[in-house]
């Protein structure tokens, strides 16, 4: 039985097929504009382009990804910075550790507790899942009517999609608005359609949700069939309007 590892050889080395993957880094699959995302959808749908404003917490959010998802890229990209006396000053610091991202050592503790929170979540086998997921890996298709859709999942199988989501908090009613607000379930409905598009199976999809503040508490939601229709019918929508 073919495993998506093969699917994933099978299909990397093409660039013209109806759908196609691509091990890259994610610069890369952002500057591709010929091919169209859930983010873009969303944003042609609030008017287009939006003033970028420097976000603390999702600079955190994307450190998270890092650790949890990619940790060579993780240590590669980003320098935590000890608080102590023995520290050399940051002018002295070699060009190499100027180009990384900075995290003070508070900063890097409020991320190792989340990770662990994942890792050690006793409902679920998440560290499994994270382990022998496809992770950060770039989708790209084309659809019947020949529209190119790009998507990025966080982490899938040909059984299920997992997206890390950092939330100030857990709580189903609050994570229901959470996503509401920011449309999390017309993007979902898209990463479905982009593994379903490689697999040839409709996958389940699972937000990971997790909180950045001591404790760290974590949940899993998986979303219902009906759930995963309502948002298909928004990505439907938001696509008809592009």
């Amino acid at each position: 039985m073919r495993t998506i590892d093969d699917l994933v050889r099978e299909r990397i080395p093409q660039t013209d097929g109806a759908c196609f993957v691509r091990q890259e880094p994610l610069a890369a699959y952002l500057a591709r504009a010929d091919y169209v995302s859930a983010s873009m959808l969303r944003r042609a749908g609030q008017g287009g382009e939006h003033r970028v404003v420097e976000d603390p917490a999702q600079r955190l959010a994307q450190a998270l990804h890092a650790l949890v998802l990619e940790p060579a890229r993780f240590a590669r990209e980003y320098l935590v910075l000890e608080r102590d006396a023995t520290a050399p000053p940051v002018e002295e610091l070699p060009d190499a550790f100027e180009r990384r991202t900075w995290l003070a050592s508070g900063e890097y503790a409020q991320l190792a507790g989340a990770h662990e929170a994942i890792r050690a979540f006793p409902r679920a086998p998440l560290g499994r899942a994270l382990d022998e997921g496809m992770k950060e890996l770039s989708i790209y298709w084309t659809d019947e009517p020949g529209r190119r859709w790009k998507a990025r999942p966080d982490c899938f199988t040909d059984e299920v999609v997992l997206e890390l989501k950092t939330t100030g908090d857990v709580r189903p009613r609050a994570f229901a608005r959470t996503r509401r607000r920011f449309g999390y379930d017309l993007k979902a409905a898209h990463y479905v359609d982009a593994v379903q598009r490689l697999t040839g199976r409709a996958p389940r999809f699972v937000f990971v949700a997790v909180e950045l503040t001591a404790p760290h508490y974590a949940w899993v939601y998986e979303l219902s069939r009906a759930e995963l229709a309502r948002g298909a019918a928004e990505l439907a929508a938001a696509r008809a309007r592009l």
